[in-house]
């Protein structure tokens, strides 16, 4: 049985030579002054710098291979901004910092093993999960079988959490672990080379899920958010996290880190809504108020969760819309007055439209047959208002909702 590899705290990355699954391994360049340096003033050099040109300046600058990883690290800190706001100089190369944990994400669902005397983060990947981990637990072991990504979790984690309560293992976690009270796992989920939203596709799959349980009952799961109810096991509890307008990310949680229901969780506000809250079942017409749910709501199915807390109520039974008399602001979806309401038709609305000069307009459906970029051309917009228009099916006649967006 494969122990593993224990990073030392000094000189890991001498002892990382050779090749790891055909790839060549980390190497100085990645964390050296004059790389971080030249990654930090390309950033913004790249939006009107052309590609080539910087190719060759940081070949010049640096030597080949410096040159290369240099570019990669600013092309990745440029692109990934806003998934890692202030952990700007995330270390790692294109294909990890995909897959990474977004930072706020990663936070968030740290603050649950707070109190913990030792984590394990397995397949920690560039360690965003890292990172976070050793902000809440005691101690972390973060363990992946890649070891050019084992050493950027070591040098993210130097950088962005805390060094001192983190131990870094290159083995095969399906395989002899470390004794912890803890686990987070975060399986490829491209290990075919396509995204999977199937567990059984994953790597680890769930059998070796059930094979780490009995070693830490205590564990969360990194899951795909489009992941079929059916395939959640009876024992886990899913929490759906919504970080910038998207749901990015969705996580089963086992054991005692199981919270009481499945819930969504919205990103930075860090707000949650669970399947025990109270519910509203009530349907109704159009009102003055409608709301469109983020996508983590609709995923956890809590639409008539957030209908009882905003005292609204269902267009349809098929359709995720609320609506009410009252508008109140919140996280959980986004509010618009309503305007006018008509009976889906494209000349009228076309003229409905003109009539009001307007000429800019967002664009949102729900269980309707047009896509918004097929009809955006078809009513010939023109006119200095802006507006949303709502397209949706109550009771399977089409409607329009012509509606202004509420800020709070």
């Amino acid at each position: 049985m494969r122990r593993g590899l224990a990073l030392p705290e000094r000189g890991a990355e001498d002892a990382a030579h050779g090749r790891n699954d055909g790839k060549p391994l980390v190497s100085e360049f990645w964390t050296s002054p004059p790389v971080l340096a030249w990654a930090r003033w390309a950033q913004d050099a790249l939006a009107t710098t052309p590609l080539h040109l910087l190719a060759r300046n940081a070949r010049a600058e640096l030597g080949p291979e410096a040159g290369r990883i240099a570019l990669t690290l600013a092309r990745l800190w440029r692109k990934h901004r806003e998934k890692f706001p202030t952990w700007t100089e995330f270390c790692a190369d294109a294909e990890a910092a995909e897959q990474a944990s977004g930072e706020r994400s990663a936070l968030w669902r740290a603050q649950r093993f707070a109190g913990c005397a030792s984590v394990l983060d397995l397949c920690c990947g560039a360690g965003a999960d890292t990172v976070a981990l050793s902000r809440a637990a005691e101690m972390v072991v973060a363990v992946d079988q890649d070891l050019e990504r084992l050493l950027w979790a070591r040098a993210n984690v130097r950088r962005y959490g805390r060094a001192d309560r983190a131990h870094f293992l290159c083995a095969d976690v399906g395989h002899a672990l470390p004794r912890a009270d803890a686990a987070m796992l975060d399986p490829d989920r491209r290990a075919s080379g396509r995204r999977q939203v199937n567990p059984r596709h994953y790597s680890p799959p769930p059998e070796i899920w059930e094979r780490i349980r009995r070693h830490v009952p205590d564990m969360a799961v990194k899951v795909a958010p489009g992941i079929a109810y059916e395939d959640i096991p009876s024992e886990a509890v899913p929490e759906f996290l919504e970080d910038r307008g998207e749901c990015r990310e969705a996580v089963l949680w086992f054991g005692d880190l199981r919270p009481s229901s499945r819930m969504a969780t919205v990103l930075p506000d860090g707000v949650s809504l669970r399947a025990d809250e109270p519910e509203s079942r009530a349907l109704g017409p159009v009102g003055e108020v409608i709301y469109d749910p983020g996508p983590a709501l609709v995923r956890a199915h809590l639409i008539t969760h957030l209908a009882a807390r905003l005292g609204a109520w269902r267009l349809d039974e098929q359709v995720a819309y609320l609506s009410g008399n009252k508008a109140v602001i919140t996280p959980f979806a986004a509010a618009f007055r309503v305007e006018a309401v008509w009976p889906f038709h494209l000349k009228r609305l076309r003229a409905a439209l003109g009539e009001r000069r307007i000429g800019a307009l967002e664009i949102r459906t729900r269980r309707f047959p047009i896509r918004p970029d097929d009809l955006r051309p078809q009513l010939r917009l023109s006119g200095e208002r802006q507006a949303t228009l709502i397209l949706t099916k109550i009771r399977d006649a089409p409607v329009a909702v012509l509606c202004e967006r509420l800020v709070g």
